[in-house]
């Protein structure tokens, strides 16, 4: 399909050949929820249970809403813009220098503020149509085991993007008498398909342990699966040729190209908790988690479609998120021990550590081909939301 042909149907879709128009209200917002759960036996070691819904959630109003209605009803918005990569000109072929009177305004013939900020008729409640099912069993009196599989669509996600972009090398801009402005959309979408697997063990008196295992995969074109309206997991930058609010085809921001896995999409997921009592009241607590690689963006880092954007996907990636990083895992200790004092008021010492084995935990991969640090990790085991570096910490806790 080319770029032309794309920007017709878009044109026709989401702008309603130009006409514009105000947001119908979403009246049709319809939530039926059904569970069951059956005991097959009657003596409660076998559960068999499973259900179905439709969820709705709110959009976010400030953003979806709000900020359109903004540059509306008041003068925010770009009233003049000037571009030149080769460098901007007098009229006398001089470049322009700071104090100078400013050089024609490029959005020439617009007589009202042009807009920053743009609703679209997509706009709607985001949902979830979900589908659940699973079994637990009590195979002895120390050992349960279960299993449960869910499958998620999440559909009308609303997502910003800057939706006007040249439309073709040498083309002009799909709107050319105004700037980059701002698209809110609502035909954002993302797909869960998951399988837990649980077991739980009373392997004595003083050893209890509980295991946890997903495996899982999300896919969907807003790649943090939720109301955040971000495309890309790019922080945001100045530059709006590869910053956090372009699309991949912002001529066509729901494209295949356009859908890959999220930012969350570990295929393998687990966690280990154990307890052990030892005599005197002490008590030792662990806990591993791990999961596999997470996705990254691989992007040029250069126009290659001449839509004045840089964060086109290279001709040998077929979808966002296509890089992988690294896999986390972390052990985390806790070892405690009580004293009794009088009228129930008691004291207990506690020793925690966390990454007892200093896992390095890298991502944050950079997906740019262009820079000189593609494929690299730039966040690391105690950075935010990274997990802790190997810590411990000493606490006493007083209770009556």
């Amino acid at each position: 399909m080319s770029a032309q042909t794309q920007y017709n149907e878009a044109y026709l879709r989401d702008f309603q050949g130009g006409k514009g128009g105000v947001l119908d209200n979403d009246k049709n917002n319809l939530g039926p929820r059904v569970g069951v759960a059956w005991d097959v036996s009657g003596n409660g070691r076998t559960i068999v249970r499973g259900g179905w819904g439709i969820f709705y959630d709110f959009p976010y109003t400030n953003a979806t809403i709000l900020f359109p209605a903004a540059a509306v009803q008041s003068d925010y918005g770009v009233a003049y813009n000037v571009n030149n990569s080769s460098g901007i000109r007098n009229a006398n072929g001089t470049f322009f220098q700071v104090g100078q009177p400013l050089p024609p305004n490029q959005l020439s013939g617009v007589s009202v503020t042009p807009p920053n900020e743009v609703a679209s008729p997509t706009l709607a409640a985001p949902y979830a149509r979900q589908v659940s099912m699973g079994v637990a069993r009590e195979l002895t009196s120390w050992l349960a085991v279960g299993a449960d599989f869910s499958k998620v669509a999440y559909r009308d996600i609303p997502f910003r993007f800057r939706g006007n972009p040249n439309i073709g090398p040498g083309l002009p801009r799909r709107f050319p008498d105004f700037g980059n402005f701002r698209i809110w959309y609502g035909d954002g979408i993302a797909d869960y398909t998951g399988a837990n697997f649980t077991v739980q063990a009373r392997l004595s008196s003083r050893f209890t342990l509980r295991g946890f295992y997903t495996l899982s995969e999300i896919t969907g074109n807003v790649l943090s699966g939720a109301d955040e309206f971000r495309l890309s997991n790019l922080d945001y930058q100045p530059d709006l040729a590869i910053g956090r609010d372009v699309s991949v085809n912002p001529l066509n921001p729901v494209c295949d190209a356009c859908i890959g896995p999220l930012n969350t999409d570990a295929r393998h997921r687990m966690t280990v908790a154990g307890v052990y009592t030892f005599p005197r009241e002490v008590v030792l607590a662990g806990t591993i988690r791990a999961r596999s690689a997470t996705p990254y963006n691989i992007h040029a880092g250069v126009d290659l479609n001449g839509d004045g954007f840089r964060i086109d996907l290279p001709p040998d990636v077929a979808h966002i998120n296509s890089g992988r990083g690294s896999a986390f895992s972390q052990l985390d200790l806790r070892l405690s021990k009580a004293f009794r004092l009088a009228r129930g008021m008691g004291i207990e010492a506690l020793v925690e550590a966390f990454n007892v084995f200093n896992a390095t935990n890298p991502a944050g991969y950079n997906g740019n081909r262009a820079s000189t640090t593609f494929g690299q990790p730039s966040t690391f085991a105690g950075d935010p939301l990274q997990g802790e570096q190997r810590v411990a910490q000493l606490a006493v806790r007083f209770h009556f």
